[in-house]
């Protein structure tokens, strides 16, 4: 296993330009334990049983990492696939771990990885540079059902298998996220006959390396996953090496948040999964530890489709902007461990610029935007022009308190924000067929492309659609630029437009919140904000 050392040398193997981008567009993210102990490198407690419970707010409907979107689906997997690479959360550095060495040609069309020698997937099958090969062109024949990983793969042109540990991925266009890319759980790699299987098959019963198996998964009701003998490939960000110390890790799926509340205070869990902010202060004494990461990439935010509605009228979605006031949704429905966005990015990912003057809480500026564009004030409180009201409704799945708050700050201006609360099938349908007019939502992503696929037109994970030819030129030359610096400029630039224009109009940078009873340690974030357990134990009762 590569110590932290010879890592960083061979991130400085790549292109100057990479490895400068990877070191000065770190961000400054953070996370983990928080509350009355210390919970990280715990030691297991020899007489105690290394098994703990851990109430899911939801059921994770598919554990294919490749496929999925969903936090609670990416938590779980995250224990049972690796991913060729690993991110320092706290720095940025990407470092080694299914692959040893990496390297980018110069105009990063074509990246070269060595694989670790002896890794075996949990059916026994030995991961080589074909398996990676057959992953990525699934991945690619996956297409709409793969969104976020094929936007991580955008141009790939195809995998050269060199040897059983050497091989290069290669692309029709500079592709500077890759290696940010691989070390995302969307890019984790699946036994051959995983990747080979239906996306229903994979979605079901997914085969990865990690260091945790899958002993079943009951839809509705809970996931259960058990240690995997004999792993002995953790990334160097991990605090040991070897197999993981817990044994088994019940998920029981407890939709009600005051029941998972309750099961931790009772004892029947030992983990929950989305402590509700408003409980936050309950759980901060020494009987408990408090997990808290703020998710990197775009906040929770109204994400516009101006082929709908009044979505096409700048100055309708900068009236909207103006007449937020994210400090008081912030304090109204954020974690006490969050703070309001002030840009189209979170304030813990790479390359985010302050823009908090564009947006700012401007409810005069709002009123002269929509008086200037014709719209009057009716009796009922609602602006209006010509017979029409101004109307405009969101569709979501999740954080309806953030949206009633927007919603009455809206009211208080004159703008009716009507709520489509949906499933999140639904939602990803209404993504699908573009019958929407705004998206609730935010997109964790640990590096400013993040933008790119949210925004682009090419893009598979395309949610805001605009016609802007300016901000498209933009999204793909970030994309294939790998001097730190000129990404940065042209990164801000986006950021800027985005915010000015009111493409995307954030309203609260989502904290990942999670409580573990004391006794309970190591429980860590990855650079994503997903949850790591492969150093996690049982210290005390």
């Amino acid at each position: 296993m590569a110590s932290p050392h010879t890592a960083r040398m061979r991130v400085l193997a790549l292109p100057v330009g990479i490895a400068v981008a990877a070191l000065t567009m770190a961000g400054c993210a953070s996370g983990g334990a928080t509350g009355g102990q210390t919970a990280a490198a715990s030691t297991p407690n020899p007489d105690l049983e290394q098994s703990i419970v851990f109430a899911l707010k939801e059921d994770p409907k598919c554990l294919d990492p490749q496929q999925t979107s969903m936090t609670t689906a990416l938590n779980v997997g995250r224990q049972l696939v690796d991913s060729l690479l690993d991110q320092n959360p706290d720095t940025g550095e990407i470092v080694p771990w299914l692959a040893t060495e990496w390297s980018a040609n110069t105009d990063l069309t074509a990246y070269t990885f060595t694989l670790k020698d002896g890794v075996t997937f949990s059916d026994g099958t030995p991961l080589t540079s074909q398996v990676v090969a057959d992953n990525f062109d699934a991945i690619a024949a996956l297409g709409a059902s793969a969104s976020l990983a094929n936007g991580y793969l955008a141009g790939y042109a195809g995998t050269t298998v060199t040897s059983d540990t050497t091989f290069t991925v290669n692309f029709s266009a500079p592709n500077v996220q890759f290696a940010q890319g691989a070390t995302t759980m969307s890019l984790g790699i699946l036994s051959d006959a995983s990747a080979k299987a239906s996306a229903e098959e994979r979605c079901a019963k997914p085969v990865g390396s990690g260091p945790f198996t899958l002993a079943s998964y009951v839809p509705n009701d809970s996931v259960e996953i058990v240690k995997r003998a004999g792993y002995d490939w953790a990334s160097g960000l991990r605090t040991h090496q070897g197999e993981a110390y817990l044994e088994k890790v019940t998920f029981p799926i407890i939709t009600e948040a005051s029941v998972r509340t309750g099961g931790l205070q009772s004892g029947e869990y030992d983990v929950i999964q989305d402590l509700p902010y408003v409980d936050e202060s309950r759980f901060t004494t020494d009987s408990y530890h408090l997990y808290a990461k703020a998710n990197p990439g775009v906040p929770n935010s109204l994400i516009v489709n101006t082929t709908k509605g009044l979505m096409g009228d700048e100055a309708v979605r900068q009236a909207i902007s103006k007449s937020l006031d994210r400090d008081k949704i912030n304090v109204i429905a954020g974690s006490a461990s969050g703070k309001a966005p002030t840009s189209v990015l979170t304030s813990s990912t790479p390359g985010y610029t302050d823009l908090g003057d564009v947006l700012a809480h401007d409810p005069d500026g709002a009123k002269k935007l929509l008086e200037g564009d014709g719209w009057t004030l009716g009796s009922d409180g609602i602006y209006q022009k010509n017979g029409q009201k101004l109307t405009v409704t969101v569709t979501a799945f999740y954080a309806q308190d953030v949206l009633e708050a927007a919603q009455i700050q809206l009211k208080d201006a004159g703008i009716d924000l009507q709520l489509n609360m949906v499933s999140s099938g639904d939602f990803f349908g209404a993504i699908a067929s573009g019958n929407y007019e705004m998206l609730g939502a935010g997109l964790t992503r640990t590096d400013p492309d993040v933008l790119r696929v949210l925004l682009s037109s090419t893009s598979k994970s395309r949610w805001g659609i605009v016609d802007d030819p300016e901000l498209e030129s933009m999204l793909q030359k970030q994309a294939q630029t790998a001097d730190a610096a000129a990404r940065q400029k042209i990164v801000d630039d986006i950021q800027k437009t985005v915010a000015e224009k009111a493409y995307v109009m954030p309203t609260l940078e989502t904290v990942q919140l999670h409580a573990s009873r004391a006794g309970v340690g190591g429980i860590e974030f990855d650079s994503a904000a997903r949850v790591q357990l492969f150093d996690a134990a049982v210290t005390a009762k």
